[in-house]
């Protein structure tokens, strides 16, 4: 049985969707005195919570654009960690069994063949000049 999300534990989830609960039933607001209603965000909200790499949500790196942040995203959805260390012909053979989208398998043909690549971050380097990938977490 699937929760739907891997970032809460099942009692929360179940507090969550028991919020919701009335909106996905009724399609409108169920409470019937308006004061219960949950109050929209105010302007005064920040759009984006900045980490203390200075990246905020919806941005990128400095070095890439959200175009190449969407892109090594997508990926990274369809190798995974599982299929690295590995050579150019590997990782197509994994892409191909992921059925990835063709222009991914093109420009994976791209990264030179005599290469181990031991992360989605030496492959990306490797396809993109050195292009910036995140060196660690926060």
């Amino acid at each position: 049985m699937d929760r739907g999300s891997a970032k809460h534990g099942p009692q929360l989830d179940e507090a969550m969707a028991g919020e919701v609960r009335g909106y996905v039933r009724a399609r409108r607001d169920p409470r019937a005195v308006e004061w219960k209603s949950p109050e929209p965000p105010t302007d005064d909200v920040p759009e984006a919570i900045d980490r203390r790499d200075g990246i905020g949500r919806g941005s990128a790196p400095p070095g890439m654009s959200l175009t190449d942040v969407e892109e090594r995203s997508e990926l990274a959805r369809l190798l995974g960690r599982a299929v690295f260390p590995a050579r150019r012909d590997e990782v197509l053979d994994h892409l191909r069994g992921q059925n990835a989208p063709d222009h991914i398998v093109e420009e994976i043909r791209a990264a030179p063949a005599d290469a181990l690549f031991g992360s989605l971050g030496e492959l990306w380097r490797a396809l993109h000049d050195g292009a910036h990938v995140e060196a660690r977490r926060y």
